[in-house]
């Protein structure tokens, strides 16, 4: 139990990721509780936690580890790419059941891949779907001409749902792209196109997924992200053949950590000097819960 001196002595903090998520719940709320709390910084990149918003609110600075999980969460989206076109789910059931089953799969060199979100995870993302000879189209609010593949703007969104093979979404979860792939989106897509979501849960209309993929309208998902995490285990997405799930973890390496830990390193001294943080998130970039009191 953390005494309201030791409390009060906190002025900087860092969540980092060996404390996700068994240890989350009691870190944040010491912080919570720390009078003094003038930053805080988290191994994450996303921040639409409404907790997040309460820290804002209270005028404690914010900052994350944009970056340095994209990597690893890239490396899971091709994963997930070359899992749904080999069917690697049947290989994997065959192989619990001691099956000798081989079937035919596909190659997804020359197959169109849209990532909607160009931020560090879809940057990374294109460079290893060029790499694997895909044609690679971004998709994000602004273009700024920097990205590693053609990139448009979310106008062309529909156009860019039709032609996909493999649609990628990797951006952040804001009052604008809530349930951005709904029931309209996922008619515009063809039926053998595969939806890759490691974002967050809420840009996608999830009753409307299970309904396409039950009705073979979408040929597959690979999914680290849902709307009710843990994903309820009653839920129709763990027993579909055409569906990969990973438990939120697609960031989850010891390097990714310590590239978050390098971030706050470098933050600190920032922070210490009067300097401007890297990731500071202000308050238009979080969800701010409104207080009782």
């Amino acid at each position: 139990m953390v005494s309201e001196a030791d409390l009060a002595r906190i002025t900087v903090a860092f969540f980092s990721g060996d404390a996700w998520p068994t240890r989350t719940s009691r870190y944040i709320s010491a912080c919570l509780q720390a009078p003094n709390l003038r930053w805080l910084h988290t191994f994450s990149a996303g921040v639409d936690s409404p907790v997040f918003g309460e820290f804002v609110r209270r005028g404690t600075r914010l900052s994350t580890s944009s970056g340095s999980s994209a990597k690893p969460i890239a490396q899971t989206v091709v994963m997930m790419i070359l899992g749904l076109s080999r069917d690697m789910p049947a290989w994997m059931r065959a192989q619990h059941e001691h099956r000798w089953e081989p079937h035919t799969g596909q190659e997804v060199d020359g197959a169109n891949l849209v990532i909607i979100g160009m931020g560090p995870i879809g940057d990374e993302t294109a460079r290893l779907g060029l790499a694997l000879g895909m044609n690679v189209v971004g998709c994000r609010r602004t273009v700024n001409g920097t990205e590693p593949c053609e990139t448009r703007t979310f106008s062309a969104l529909s156009e860019l749902l039709a032609l996909a093979d493999y649609v990628v979404l990797a951006l952040p979860l804001t009052d604008d792209t809530r349930n951005l792939i709904g029931a309209a989106e996922l008619a515009l897509m063809k039926p053998t196109a595969r939806l890759i979501n490691v974002g967050r849960g809420g840009l996608i209309d999830e009753p409307a997924l299970i309904d396409a993929l039950e009705n073979q309208r979408l040929a597959g998902a690979g999914l680290d992200v849902f709307a009710v995490e843990p994903l309820p285990a009653e839920s129709p997405l763990w027993d579909m053949a055409n569906v990969i799930i990973t438990p939120h973890n697609s960031g989850s390496t010891l390097l990714a950590n310590h590239r978050a830990a390098l971030i706050f390193v470098d933050n600190l001294g920032r922070f210490s000097r009067g300097e401007a943080l890297r990731n500071e998130v202000g308050i238009g970039d979080v969800v701010v819960a409104v207080s009782s009191r």
